[in-house]
């Protein structure tokens, strides 16, 4: 694992030549947009969380601050509940309220499993982890020079297009290594089971 002071160091030799080289602040927060960006492009973090119901109330939030997005709920034996998104539909489990929050058609006492898709924890300084594969870091350096081009050099159109394609290229790449995580709901039902 590579810390955020690693890829400063590589980033500020990249960009030698452009003032936001000497600007860590922005550095470090081109970073965190980089492993944002990675994050969702391969659903780098999927997650559960259990609720604890009760039969007089229908509308739940999930707690944990890292929720991106609610993906699946479960019931105690790892049935999935069914979603609806339309309003007068009779045939579903739980409507999604917000990207964290949901409304159960007939709530009951018990517990509820939630799966949702997490996001990176926020880097404030050079001594945090980055928590990315080490095969990402390429990519990553590619969008944080995109970044420090397209903010401050907006007249080399030619090198932030340069970074852009590097990323774009390195994204592919470790898309055929296999480092997309599929979001279907056998892989996610697998996971809440225990079996992954």
């Amino acid at each position: 694992m590579m810390t955020v002071q690693d890829v400063l160091d590589i980033a500020k030799l990249k960009l030698s030549n452009s003032a936001i080289s000497k600007n860590e602040n922005a550095l470090i927060k081109f970073i965190y947009l980089g492993v944002s960006e990675l994050f969702n492009r391969f659903n780098l973090s999927v997650k559960s969380e259990t609720i604890r119901l009760n039969e007089n109330l229908a509308m739940y939030s999930l707690r944990n601050d890292d929720v991106s997005m609610l993906l699946n709920l479960y019931n105690r034996e790892g049935t999935e509940l069914k979603q609806s998104d339309t309003i007068n539909g009779r045939d579903w489990d739980y409507k999604l309220v917000s990207y964290k929050s949901f409304l159960l058609n007939k709530p009951v006492n018990g517990l509820l499993y939630a799966v949702y898709k997490a996001s990176p924890i926020v880097l404030h300084d050079g001594k945090d982890i980055i928590d990315l594969p080490d095969a990402m870091i390429d990519a990553l350096l590619s969008y944080v020079c995109y970044m420090g081009c397209s903010t401050i050099n907006r007249d080399n159109m030619n090198e932030t297009s340069m970074w852009l394609q590097a990323f774009e290229k390195a994204c592919m790449a470790l898309e055929m290594q296999g480092y997309k995580i599929p979001l279907n709901t056998e892989t996610l039902g697998v996971l809440v089971k225990g079996y992954a």
